[in-house]
């Protein structure tokens, strides 16, 4: 099967200014975790829910989680392989082999930073269905890294990070 690939980045910092309370590594690296097991808690508006069905470790000692997430807008199911890096960067990887990273890095000057970058796959789209699927998705990606940033930030508020 050919398959006709979107592949989108989106980055934003962690703790601009004036955002309260600032967000340490640590505790988004523990959103990040929180995360592969309630998705729906940082992306509400895409994912309805999230249900673990394993848990183990990989050959390098990286915790993998297979889980099923079920997509709010066409209630489509999909098992993902997600993968923590700790503590920069977690997989998640679909059946057709769409790859999404959570990246969380460090600017030259110390400041945080989220980036997601997608590897969307679509079999058999056509150019201009693909062009369309690129306006979708890039809208997604920032609203799912922005609504991360927001939902750790209300954590750290709340104390469970």
């Amino acid at each position: 099967m050919t398959y006709s690939t979107n592949n989108i980045a989106f980055t934003a910092p962690v703790n601009p200014p004036g955002s309260t309370p600032v967000l340490t590594r640590d505790q988004v690296w523990a959103g990040f975790l929180i995360k592969i097991r309630s998705a729906e808690t940082f992306v509400p508006a895409g994912i309805q829910s999230t249900s673990v069905i394993s848990q183990s470790i990989d050959q390098n000692g990286n915790p993998v989680t297979v889980r099923e997430v079920i997509f709010r807008e066409d209630q489509r199911k999909a098992k993902e392989t997600v993968t923590a890096y700790k503590n920069s960067r977690i997989d998640f990887v679909q059946p057709d082999g769409s790859l999404i990273s959570n990246i969380l890095s460090e600017g030259a000057g110390g400041e945080l930073f989220m980036t997601y970058a997608f590897e969307w796959r679509h079999p058999g789209a056509s150019s201009e269905e693909l062009d369309a699927f690129n306006v979708k998705e890039r809208r997604l990606s920032r609203m799912a890294v922005e609504g991360t940033i927001a939902a750790m930030r209300e954590l750290a508020t709340k104390g469970e990070i």
